[in-house]
């Protein structure tokens, strides 16, 4: 048996992640489970700072670290910095030998992260960070990155109240739309069955107007989704599985908000004008997290949909005119957007379409000022807002880039390399 306790963190740095942690136990396999006589196996994935802990009983026991450093201790033992590759494709692999009736702790290396933890405040004084207030208490802190998602409104609000700097950024509003992934595949290879060699087929598409209709998170053979950070909200979202391969198709179609048509001057009105059509839609729902649904060309004939269609949303639809979950100006683009796609496609991107939404979240409405040089907030020393939150990234591997470049700013401000 093995259970997963509190280590002194190896460095002074700490992630602090709002969520859940992955589970502990990723699989274990006992001899009696597989009908071995001798063997079993388990993996685990250990947090920096964190320890698996346990004892081999009568069975001998082979750690092999699949990717990381850790220190092994056993009895009046302890085998420091193990391992080092970064995933088990990255060269051969490190082990440690425990024999029968052997207590171990295998200390996973690296700065602490602790979940389950949501930054309520921020410590300043005399223009500096000094610490964070969290739900976990208070963390002294000099350096900190501020890497928080674009739906992290409370955590928002508060640093307006703080006075970090911030101003309106345009986002991306729309509705998710709905078609058969059969219909796509056939838009893209032709008549012959290529998705059996080169899975389902994706598009990327725009229809010029003022302002532009565009796609967004294409998701070939995937599910519609809720995206939901707070209770009495709704709005959509896509994903697909690795596999791709659901009878659905569906994508964000959305437009850039100019500021102009923010219903206010304060930094956080894009965020209100979010959470207005996100309200209506959770409402038309019946608080239950139904997703409202129209046929497209329903949609455009200003009827709505006698009963939903099949759909990939897993909680339950509601017939709805979309064009009362949009502002107007996402309303416009639609109408005029939508027949410009469907005569590209010959008639077929509304065959058997359908639209849900509101599509809320495709970035952030603000962005958290910084020094073009040093990459940290004017005027609060230690502060680097950094990725989708802080206004600077669209998505996943922008949001790492930037962290990684701030990251590289504050090793060469504090802990300079040579």
């Amino acid at each position: 048996m093995s259970r997963t306790v509190e280590a002194p963190a190896a460095k002074p740095s700490r992630l602090l992640v709002r969520g859940d942690p992955a589970a502990d136990t990723l699989v274990a396999v006992t001899p009696e489970q597989a009908g071995w006589r001798y063997v079993g196996f388990s993996a685990h994935r250990i947090a920096a700072g964190a320890a698996l802990a346990g004892n081999t009983g009568e069975r001998e026991l082979c750690a092999v670290l699949l990717g990381g450093r850790c220190a092994v201790e056993t009895g009046d033992r302890r085998f420091e910095d193990v391992g080092g590759r970064a995933s088990p494709f990255d060269g051969p692999p490190h082990a440690v030998y425990l024999p029968p009736r052997t207590a171990y702790r295998i200390v996973a290396l690296g700065g602490a992260i602790r979940f389950d933890c949501r930054v309520e405040d921020l410590d300043l004084a005399d223009g500096s960070v000094r610490g964070l207030s969290t739900s976990a208490g208070p963390m002294a802190a000099e350096v900190v990155l501020l890497a928080i998602g674009h739906s992290a409104r409370d955590t928002l609000a508060m640093l307006v109240r703080r006075g970090v700097p911030m101003v309106q950024k345009p986002f991306q509003f729309g509705v998710r739309i709905e078609q058969p992934q059969d219909i796509v595949n056939r838009v893209k290879y032709g008549p012959a069955p290529l998705e059996l060699k080169l899975g389902a087929a994706d598009y990327n598409l725009v229809a010029r107007g003022k302002p532009d209709l565009f796609s967004f998170c294409m998701c070939a053979g995937g599910n519609i989704i809720p995206s939901v950070s707070e209770e009495g909200y709704f709005c959509t979202n896509g994903m697909s599985l690795s596999g791709r391969d659901t009878p659905f198709a569906n994508s964000g179609l959305v437009v850039t908000i100019p500021l102009e048509h923010f219903p206010g001057a304060d930094v956080l009105a894009g965020v209100r004008l979010q959470q207005q059509y996100e309200q209506r839609a959770f409402a038309l729902g019946r608080g239950e997290y139904h997703c409202p649904i129209q046929g497209a060309r329903d949609f455009l004939a200003g009827r709505r949909s006698s009963e939903p269609p099949a759909c990939s949303y897993p909680r339950g639809l509601v017939s709805a005119d979309i064009a009362d979950l949009v502002p107007p100006v996402v309303l416009e683009a639609l109408q005029h957007g939508l027949p410009i796609l469907d005569r590209r496609w010959r008639g077929r991107f509304l065959q058997r379409a359908y639209l849900v939404g509101p599509e809320a979240r495709g970035s952030s409405p603000v962005r958290m000022l910084r020094d073009e040089s040093t990459r940290a907030a004017p005027g609060i020393e230690g502060l680097y807002p950094v990725g989708e939150g802080a206004g600077y990234a669209g998505g996943i591997v922008s949001a790492a880039v930037d962290g990684l470049r701030s990251a590289m700013a504050v090793i060469a401000k504090y802990a300079p390399l040579g």
